[in-house]
């Protein structure tokens, strides 16, 4: 529901996601997960707490994101990005098999909390969902296709089966 009033302007609709990607903040590199996106901007939680005005390059397989933090609650942050970005190219973007590498991290290893590893697995859950269920729908549609095409040639067959039948019989006089 959006605030009304002097002083306000409408909110922009938000599209509900669960994608896990990378953030790389004044830190270092981190897990993260992509919880709303608009066309210009997400929210998304990590559990090290970004502060508000710090910038961050987001990955998301191929495609970097770049945004500055404007509002953060517990885990949770206001990402606000330089660039239109489209929802629907961060949901259908592969993942890429490994993480970019941080030289200043060397070969120390992030140890994540629980909470962040069960996020992440829940998008990847929803992430592989989504891919059966597009498979399983263009499936479906090819079988409705298929017996679509042999239920009317069947029809076209047996309506041109009459007249033939006539044709054939007025030649044999």
């Amino acid at each position: 529901m959006g605030r009304s009033g002097p002083g306000y302007k409408n909110r922009e609709a938000r599209r509900q996601v669960l994608i896990p990607c990378r953030i790389k903040s004044v830190r270092g590199w981190g897990d993260a997960c992509i919880h709303n996106v608009s066309s210009r901007g997400m929210m998304i939680a990590c559990d090290d707490p970004l502060a508000p005005g710090e910038y961050l390059d987001l990955r998301r397989g191929r495609q970097v994101v770049i945004g500055r933090v404007v509002w953060r609650r517990d885990r949770f942050s206001g990402i606000r990005t330089q660039d239109v970005i489209s929802a629907d190219s961060l949901v259908n973007e592969p993942r890429l098999e490994g993480r970019p590498v941080d030289p200043q991290q060397g070969t120390e290893r992030r140890v994540m909390r629980q909470s962040m590893a069960s996020e992440i697995d829940a998008a990847r859950r929803m992430e592989r969902s989504r891919s059966l269920s597009q498979m399983l729908q263009f499936g479906a549609l090819g079988i409705f296709g298929l017996v679509a095409a042999v239920t009317i040639a069947t029809q076209v067959g047996q309506m041109l089966a009459k007249p033939a039948v006539q044709i054939s019989q007025a030649l044999s006089r």
